[in-house]
């Protein structure tokens, strides 16, 4: 079978239609393809075995000598090209993102959680912060609650796809089980970062319409799972420890920049 259009471009992978009803993942390097699509393809498989908000995982096959994914082809746009600049908009795309990450948190698995013991390994090889800033912050995470919800661990609206059969979550190759303030409180980090993907729409290069975003985003979120501000904020300093190893250049900095702000 041949590729058929391209739907998507990351930076480990591109997705491409394959046949009438499925996509098929490529992973861009080749040395590593068929560890990540393993890795990947275990997740894969717990997330399907949830029937909750994502695309049906069909398994993986050999295509040009890489290992590959094939998942259900989702289609319609995502949130994130979607939002228009606009106070009706922002609010209501930001309201729909919070219902639908407490939605997801609301479903609880018998799998021990891994969150923690995630970011403690990717605390630990940061190489920019101190031994000692190191100790203190898995000091605190380890003081912080276990959970057992289901954290996406890249909520955002650019992995989110409004299909006529309503939105899909996509992009769960970061899954963990923990608790969901963690979650929400990469998300609400992701949000207010600085940075800005490839071709960003105008309501997110916009600041005013990007707080507002957050703004509406989180006051929706504790008011349906029931957290407060100080729940979020205590998962704030792992958070942004563990996200530094995923970024470079001035994306980097500035994550870096944020934790030593709080350190």
């Amino acid at each position: 079978m041949k590729l058929g259009e391209l739907l998507g471009v990351g930076k480990t992978a591109s997705v491409y239609r394959w046949g009438t009803s499925e996509a098929i993942k490529i992973f861009h390097d080749s040395m590593d393809d068929e560890f990540e699509a393993c890795k990947e393809a275990l997740r894969a498989e717990f997330v399907d075995s949830l029937s909750i908000r994502a695309p049906r995982f069909s398994g993986c096959i050999m295509y040009e000598g890489k290992t590959c994914l094939i998942y259900e082809a989702v289609e319609g746009p995502t949130m994130l090209s979607q939002i228009k600049a606009s106070i009706p908009s922002v609010s209501y795309y930001a309201q729909l993102m919070a219902d639908l990450q407490s939605e997801l948190h609301r479903v609880r698995v018998e799998e021990a959680g891994n969150l923690k013991l995630e970011l403690s390994t990717r605390i630990n090889c940061i190489k920019e912060i101190a031994e000692a800033d190191k100790h203190r912050i898995n000091g605190i995470l380890a003081s912080l609650p276990e959970g057992s919800a289901i954290c996406h661990y890249d909520f955002h609206p650019g992995n989110i796809i409004l299909s006529p059969h309503g939105p899909v979550i996509i992009d769960w190759m970061n899954v963990l089980i923990g608790c969901a303030a963690a979650d929400a409180a990469r998300t609400s980090m992701m949000i207010q970062s600085h940075s800005m993907p490839p071709q960003a729409p105008s309501w997110l290069t916009n600041r005013e319409m990007r707080e507002l975003f957050h703004k509406v985003y989180i006051t929706t979120y504790k008011e349906r799972s029931g957290f407060n501000q100080d729940d979020l904020e205590e998962w704030m300093l792992p958070t942004l420890a563990a996200r530094i190893n995923e970024l470079d250049g001035a994306e980097r900095a500035e994550i870096i920049n944020k934790l030593i702000g709080k350190l």
